[in-house]
């Protein structure tokens, strides 16, 4: 059976993208394939100069060899493009679970906070309408009205007792979602634009939190988690109600302004008037062409104005170290940062250090 530290070692190694091989040419040569092998099957234990020079080559800190952590994530429903390979994916999820390893241990030493009553509608979805009823239905469970903009996202989402994470991701990665200890997670692209952050976001909660008609299948079930993100961002009476019933065209200055008031993309507004019947579906793809053609499909000429950064495990971790319940060394642990970028961190903005 694996040792806790040869399990930790494996996952530093996948997150590191490398193999056995790979590992063993970082180090020089250092070490065998085959002790790397008996390390990680708990079969032998290293010496204090091996771990230091595993630590340095898989860029984690020492002690991340020696946590007790080991969580299993459920229900992980990972959107990925075809050209993400098998080695990315691995890397990618070991990353995700050393995440969310790092903030369950960070809220074992906080109180435990009372559970959060995360009210959702029950009725299973198989269509586009129930999808706007869902949607308005959650909006009136959270109390945040039937018309107005969200400007946060992921603080609603936080508040609502769902861990979002945001990390540097592969090429091809659109989000991923699942639960740890029954929690609900999701995973964002860090350098991802709001507006599709705040998209992709909603899509995986839909994915996480919503009941589908087992008729319904992954093809289709993608198509509505999406549609879900549109209608809870811009629900159809406020889309019509901005855009009128019927349309020949729609200018790029009305999506501009609507993108900017209710932080979804031009390109998703423009999905919605296709879904109901405001533009026809040949504007549509004139639209999308012109999107194509203009190199706008990842990135809109035009930001959401607000940024969307998770904001939960900073002040969990933070008042942890204010009310010395972790000491700075631990929270630098946690937040995968050294001692001092946490201390600069903890500094008022306009502070001024001295030797």
């Amino acid at each position: 059976m694996t040792s806790s530290f040869g399990q930790r070692l494996k996952a530093a190694r996948l997150m590191a993208g490398l193999s056995m091989d790979s590992l063993v040419a970082k180090m020089g040569n250092s070490i065998s394939k085959q002790a790397i092998s008996k390390y990680e099957n708990g079969l032998m234990s290293p010496d204090s100069k091996i771990v230091l020079a595993l630590a340095d080559a898989l860029s984690v800190k020492p002690d991340y060899f020696f946590s007790k952590s080991d969580l299993a994530l459920e229900a992980i429903n990972f959107r990925k493009k075809a050209s993400l390979g098998k080695k990315e994916i691995e890397s990618f999820k070991a990353r995700v679970k050393d995440e969310l390893e790092r903030y369950v241990e960070l809220e074992s030493f906080l109180p435990a906070e009372a559970p959060v009553s995360l009210k959702l509608p029950n009725k299973p979805i198989g269509s586009l309408d129930d999808v706007e009823a869902a949607a308005l239905q959650i909006r009136d469970l959270w109390h945040i009205g039937r018309e107005g903009p969200i400007a946060y996202v992921v603080d609603l989402l936080e508040e609502h007792g769902i861990k979002v994470l945001e990390l540097d991701a592969p090429d091809g990665f659109d989000g991923l979602s699942g639960r740890v200890e029954s929690a609900p997670f999701i995973v964002l692209n860090k350098d991802s634009p709001s507006d599709r952050k705040r998209l992709t976001a909603l899509h995986e909660f839909a994915h996480l939190c919503l009941s589908f008609k087992p008729s319904v299948n992954e093809a289709e079930l993608e198509k509505l988690c999406h549609s879900f993100g549109g209608s809870f961002l811009l629900p159809r009476d406020v889309l019509i109600k901005e855009l009128g019933t019927k349309r020949s065209d729609i200018s790029f200055v009305e999506l501009r302004n609507l993108k900017i008031q209710y932080g979804i993309s031009m390109q998703a507004i423009m999905y919605r008037a296709k879904q109901h019947g405001i533009v026809s579906e040949y504007a549509y793809e004139i639209f999308s062409k012109a999107i194509s053609a203009k190199g706008w499909r990842k990135h809109e000429p035009v930001d959401y104005p607000i940024q969307e950064i998770p904001q939960r495990f900073s002040q969990l971790l933070h008042r942890a170290i204010s009310e010395e319940l972790i000491s700075m060394s631990k929270g630098a642990y946690l937040a995968n940062k050294s001692i001092e970028e946490l201390r600069q961190e903890r500094l008022p903005q306009d502070a001024v250090t001295h030797p």
